[in-house]
């Protein structure tokens, strides 16, 4: 019983994205399906920099420390 009480704790923890996102990741997502392409996921990640929990469509870091991360040619570099 505790162990399901942590578990929905912990699964409340998680940083979302915002809902715009999840709507910009939704459509081109349609896109991508129309081309043949694999759809883009959303995961629950752990965050390399400071362990939490969040929501990531490809970022490895939950922005945590967004001065010592830093992006090139659209990969994040830590």
């Amino acid at each position: 019983m505790t162990q399901e009480i942590e578990r929905e704790f912990q699964a409340n923890k998680i940083k979302r994205l915002p809902p715009s996102v999840v709507k910009d990741i939704e459509l081109k997502n349609h896109a991508r399906r129309l081309a043949n392409l694999s759809p883009i996921k959303i995961k629950i990640r752990t965050c390399i920099s400071c362990g939490a929990l969040f929501e990531s469509a490809g970022n490895r870091t939950c922005g945590c420390n967004t001065r010592s991360t830093g992006y090139i040619a659209g990969r994040e570099i830590i």
